[in-house]
């Protein structure tokens, strides 16, 4: 009995490092998904929290235009480097490229007392630059757009 189980332990080796070979790609697709993931909700809730930041900053701070309706022009630089810096001056991005042409795009509305800012962003994955195009020259885009809008009305000073 004693040569049995020793002759089938011989026969058992080396199987453990052929089943992780075979599991290994698929525990590492699923671990950097659900870090792309997390990190995609993690700049998502960074962006509808400068959007309400900067929404919340235009409505305390917008002038009363000639005609009765909201005028915004003063004060559009400093609600642009809210969304894009978190702050009145520009500083560090908190997200990533938003410098970048293309990458955010602003949009500030007014309409009698409420006012409305859209902004939509363009994620960009991490691992995108190491994705080729399988079956042509061109790069596969895996940008994805995330938006967040916020409405607020104007508080009378």
């Amino acid at each position: 009995m004693k040569t049995l189980t020793y002759k089938s332990r011989k026969n058992q080796q080396g199987v453990a490092a052929i089943e992780l070979t075979i599991i290994l790609p698929f525990f590492l697709l699923l671990f950097f998904a659900t870090s792309e993931f997390g990190r995609l909700m993690y700049q998502y809730n960074a962006l509808t929290k400068t959007v309400r930041d900067a929404t919340r900053f235009a409505t305390s701070h917008a002038s009363p235009g000639t005609t009765g309706a909201v005028d915004l022009s003063q004060i559009s630089n400093e609600i642009n480097n809210i969304i894009k810096y978190g702050q009145l001056t520009p500083g560090t991005s908190l997200l990533p490229n938003v410098d970048q042409d293309g990458v955010m795009t602003i949009v500030v509305s007014e309409s009698d007392d409420l006012i409305t800012i859209a902004v939509t962003y363009y994620w960009q994955p991490i691992f995108a630059d190491f994705i080729p195009g399988f079956f042509s020259d061109t790069e596969i885009n895996l940008n994805f757009p995330i938006s967040a809008q916020y409405t607020m009305r104007v508080i009378d000073v």
